[in-house]
């Protein structure tokens, strides 16, 4: 057929993007009709304001857009009407049915073409205000073929069904909930135990039966929980509607847990909602619906409303929970309580002194977790006042006395005790017994410590501890000049390795007293310029220091990166004080220094901040300053930045700050545990880079190395994405060749495909992937010729079909001919984000792998 024109249609974004039914979708797309076919976009999930970015072009072909725009008055005007449809869809992957309708709006060609560039308003279902944003334009092409989307027939069963549930959920008539059960029922009747399409159809009839057990109309909540777990085995781990799936049973548990009040059903509920937060990514509509009120808070709140139990179930159960409830969590304390009353009550059944020690801890950390308007103030000294009483009974050891007595004067001070510790059911000593009591020991102090009476007639003023940490030259010290708005850091750019070395600097905010811990730089490993036992020795005066009688424990670890060094920021640093030493118990933010420069400060982690996660590092906040130094010399534009930067820093400490106590467990764990990671990764960081082992069969193998030199690259070193990587180009496994070159390990395997080639696909990625030991190394899947990664993700799953024990990840890369610079960019930057996941994770389980060989070897020892 001759060139013609086609509509070239942008699909920008679209706002306020509601499900009428209340259904939690996996994404949404836009759908166009015409009266010469159906296009849509690729399904893109939403964001925690029910936005979505599609930023996908789409050709609609038809034969008017052959004619150039003259001629277009000559046909109907049913000929040039276009419908654009979003419908939301509840599959990621292979979709059935065409999802449930959001919005509907009917223009015609001309009008999309008028409008290149406007946001098109919509007709909402449940009249809600519904915008997307759309570019048109006329392209001219080779040829033109009318295409377009074919519906089967168990997707149009699929959409009258779901019809009928919509008008159900908006009508509530029952003859629309019997429809919406009997179509739903029929299609999965049409999907066999091995069909593509049976969690979808499963995972529908579920709904509708939840939606009536909800409206009173259906009562069988148990053959809706059967059917949902029968969709979450269809999708496993690593299945792209994995996390909807574990999302829907846990609201069908919920539900069920709210009627019948089965125990068993709450505890499956936090179980599966601790498996799914790794997978939500924070800001999205997922994310959002996991913390709604009938989600993880609903969970939270019911299980801390159970009574005490020894039990290990129970006490499993409390440990859960606190994984639920990060710090911060308005729940934390009273879930640390919780669990402290469990320990304690196993501690009094069986008598071991470990669930009492750390029924202790955690009350101490619960009270230190109690914000200053939670209920639980006046709860919380009393438990573990009584607590300490009562070990104090059994042990004798004066110090348990000692702080009961200050948190019972503490509670009289605030007027929140009313009767004596005796009336709780712990014996406490007598007044009179107290003479009889060896006086406890003073805690280390540069000046004598006053005696236990004098401490209840005036107590220390809290003063925070904030640990301040980064690489040398990071501006650690500037920072806290900033934040002080004096210069009583020295700074300095020199790295003399891990030190652990520190200065303290008290300063004074909104009335607030903070204590600044300026450490060393941290840039080597301790077989580097500073001698293990040094750093030893200043890692203990460190962790000694922030643990001693006249520390508040830590409130707030900030981390100090330059901006020219954030590619490069090492999770090594982050792991050390947010894992090792604070238990992943503190609030950490991050600072990024060097900013002055930039047009806009806020700007570069809006461009940057993905960077950070996508290395497994997540803030509670963050702040873009500049630290430059105040001078007479310097322009008004610097001045107000300095200024500026100074009160964000400030802010930044008052808002995110917490009080954390540490004990002496504490100080053991934290030492060890830095140790360990310090000698690891000091070790690994003089290893070579992550090995990728590449297999492109289309690529030639022959290229010029210098002038007039041509060759071939094996093997070589590579910077890709501002990482160094060890790069192995291996040709396509054969069968009949040698296995010398295939005992190569690698870090992670790249796999090249063509998108048209399917018969051989699946054979050749399978040889590749049992050379070089794809079982226990990620994989990526690149196919060529596709133009997103849906596309490519869809084409595995039918022709390679993997469903082996290691990790396999899918991209696109476009036809080497196309010369749409944007779409290679997408490609590029998708592969390298990948790259880097991929790389990161095989790291982690080396390490943890490195770590069961040391502890068996100590074992055996």
């Amino acid at each position: 057929m001759l060139g013609g024109y086609v509509l070239a249609l942008e699909v920008i974004a679209g706002q306020n993007l509601a499900v009428p039914s209340n259904r939690t979708p996996a994404g949404h797309y836009v759908l166009v009709s015409t009266s010469y076919g159906q296009w849509n976009t690729a399904i893109k999930a939403a964001m925690a304001d029910c936005s979505v970015s599609w930023n996908e072009t789409l050709t609609i072909r038809g034969s008017p857009l052959m004619f150039p725009m003259w001629f277009m008055p000559i046909f109907s005007s049913s000929s040039k009407a276009v419908r654009l449809e979003i419908r939301a869809s509840f599959e990621c992957g292979q979709m059935l049915g065409r999802g449930e309708l959001v919005g509907t709006v009917e223009t015609t060609l001309e009008q999309l073409l008028a409008n290149d560039g406007q946001s098109v308003s919509f007709l909402a279902v449940d009249n809600q205000r519904i915008s997307l944003k759309l570019k048109a334009r006329r392209k001219k092409i080779p040829h033109c073929n009318t295409d377009g989307t074919m519906q089967s027939k168990i997707a149009l069963d699929t959409d009258a069904a779901r019809d009928a549930y919509t008008l159900f959920w908006r009508s509530n008539l029952r003859e629309h909930f019997h429809s919406a059960i009997d179509g739903f029922q029929a299609v999965l009747e049409q999907c066999p135990h091995n069909h593509a399409h049976r969690a979808a159809a499963l995972s529908n009839l579920a709904h509708a039966i939840l939606c009536g057990f909800a409206r009173t109309i259906e009562n069988d909540i148990d053959r809706a929980i059967h059917l949902f777990r029968s969709a979450l085995t269809l999708r496993p781990r690593g299945h792209i509607d994995h996390p909807l799936s574990i999302l829907d049973l846990c609201h069908a548990l919920c539900k069920r847990h709210s009627h019948k009040k089965d125990h068993a059903d709450l505890r499956e509920a936090a179980d599966l909602y601790r498996s799914i937060l790794p997978l939500c990514v924070e800001g999205s509509h997922l994310h959002q619906v996991v913390f709604d009120a009938n989600g993880i808070p609903y969970v939270i709140e019911q299980c801390n409303a159970l009574p005490s139990d020894p039990s290990d179930e129970s006490i499993s159960l409390r440990r859960i929970v606190l994984e639920l409830c990060p710090p911060r969590h308005q729940h934390r304390s009273y879930s640390l309580n919780k669990l402290a009353e469990d320990l304690y009550a196993r501690f009094k059944r069986d008598g071991n002194k470990d669930h009492f020690y750390e029924a202790v801890h955690l009350s101490r950390e619960a009270l230190a977790a109690c914000r200053a308007d939670d209920d639980q103030l006046g709860v919380l000294p009393g438990v573990l006042s009584d607590t300490l009483g009562h070990r104090f009974n059994h042990h004798g050891d004066p110090s348990d006395l000692y702080e009961r007595i200050v948190l019972d004067v503490y509670l009289e001070a605030l007027d929140l005790r009313s009767t004596a510790s005796s009336q709780r059911g712990i014996t406490a000593p007598e007044q009179g017994q107290l003479s009889s009591v060896p006086p406890p020991s003073p805690p280390p102090s540069p000046s004598p410590s006053p005696p236990p009476q004098a401490s209840m007639s005036k107590t220390r003023p809290l003063e925070r501890n904030i640990v301040i940490f980064g690489d040398s030259g990071s501006g650690k010290s500037s920072v806290i000049n900033a934040i002080t708005q004096t210069q009583l850091a020295k700074t300095s750019s020199s790295a003399t390795g891990c030190t652990f070395a520190y200065e303290r600097y008290r300063v004074e905010i909104s009335g607030q007293t903070f204590v600044l811990f300026d450490t060393a730089g941290l840039n080597e490993g301790t077989a580097g310029t500073v001698p293990a036992a040094k750093a030893d020795e200043n890692l203990k005066n460190l962790l000694n220091e922030l643990m001693s009688p006249r520390s508040d424990g830590i409130g707030l670890l900030v981390y100090c990166v330059r901006s020219t060094r954030a590619r490069r920021a090492l999770i090594r640093n982050y792991n050390i004080f947010y894992s090792a030493i604070c238990r992943k118990k503190v609030p950490i933010v991050v600072v990024v220094t060097g900013l002055e420069n930039e047009p806009d400060m806020e700007s570069w982690w809006a461009a940057n901040g993905k960077e950070f996660k996508s290395r497994g590092m997540h803030f509670e906040d963050h702040a873009c300053v500049t630290t430059l130094r105040k001078h007479s010399g310097i322009s008004d534009v610097f001045t107000r930045r300095i200024e500026e930067s100074s009160e964000t820093l400030r802010n930044l400490i008052v808002n995110n700050c917490s009080d954390w106590v540490v004990d002496e467990s504490w100080f053991k764990q934290s030492f060890a545990a830095v140790r360990n990671m310090i000698s690891d990764s000091g070790n690994s960081e003089r290893s070579l880079p992550s090995t990728l082992i590449i297999c492109d069969s289309s690529r030639n193998e022959e290229i010029e190395i210098a002038h007039c030199i041509h060759g071939t690259l094996r093997s070589y070193s590579a910077r890709i994405g501002g990482d160094n990587y060890q790069v192995h180009r291996v040709p396509a496994p054969d069968p009949s060749s040698s296995n010398a070159e295939r005992k190569l390990e690698g870090d992670l395997l790249i796999y090249y495909v063509r998108a048209d080639e399917f018969s051989a696909a699946r054979q050749k990625f399978y040889a590749f992937h049992a050379a070089y030991r794809g079982n226990v190394v990620p994989v990526v899947v690149v196919v060529k010729g596709l133009d997103d990664r849906q596309a490519a993700h869809q084409w595995v799953e039918k022709h390679i079909m993997y469903d082996g024990a290691g990790r396999l990840f899918s991209t696109f890369a476009p036809s080497e001919g196309v010369g749409n610079d944007s779409l290679k960019q997408r490609a590029e930057q998708e592969l390298l984000d990948l790259i880097r996941q991929a790389c990161l994770i095989r790291s982690e389980r080396k390490v943890r792998g490195k770590q069961k060989r040391l502890a068996r070897s100590r074992n055996r020892s």
